[in-house]
């Protein structure tokens, strides 16, 4: 069903709204894991600091969806919860890019993934403020739903032109 198709005075399925919080509550532990790997990856670099401002804001941005949950009611899955804590250990050992490199393809790689875990988390936003919208008294505000989404461009934007700049470093010659 599009939002065009949508029923008059629609309430929100909870239950779905819940299990989508925890999905992606799952993913930003992931997500706050590989930014820390991935200040690791750039540490001793001009961007160290960089990354370590960015993986102090993905985690903020935990806090936030956490928070969010909390105020709408909903339960963080208790499975969830340990998938999330098992995916935190994994990311420790950054399969992305097991040797730190700054310079070769594979940086370029978890700059990549990087890029996708905050298009998900951009795409998460989205939704909620439309959700917002459609049911104004659901506790989404779609005010703070536009927030979180330009923040979450900020930082893609950050890694966007990181990724820019060094890219010389990675491909030529």
């Amino acid at each position: 069903m599009d939002a065009s198709s949508a029923p008059q005075n629609p309430t929100l399925n909870r239950d779905e709204l819940q299990d989508y919080l925890n999905h992606h509550l799952l993913g930003s532990r992931s997500g706050v894991r590989m930014f820390r790997t991935a200040a690791d990856t750039w540490n001793g670099t001009p961007y160290e600091e960089e990354f370590k401002a960015l993986t102090e804001q993905v985690s903020q941005m935990q806090d936030r969806l956490i928070a969010l949950i909390g105020r709408l009611g909903l339960k963080q899955s208790p499975v969830e919860n340990v998938l999330g804590k098992a995916a935190e250990v994994a990311g420790r050992l950054n399969p992305v890019n097991l040797t730190r490199s700054k310079t070769k393809g594979m940086t370029q790689v978890e700059l990549d993934i990087l890029q996708g875990a905050l298009q998900g988390q951009a795409g998460m936003w989205q939704v909620l403020g439309r959700l917002g919208e459609l049911v104004p008294d659901a506790g989404l505000q779609p005010s703070e739903m536009a927030e979180n989404l330009q923040r979450t461009r900020e930082m893609q934007e950050h890694i966007r032109r990181i990724g820019e700049e060094t890219l010389g470093t990675r491909f030529l010659r």
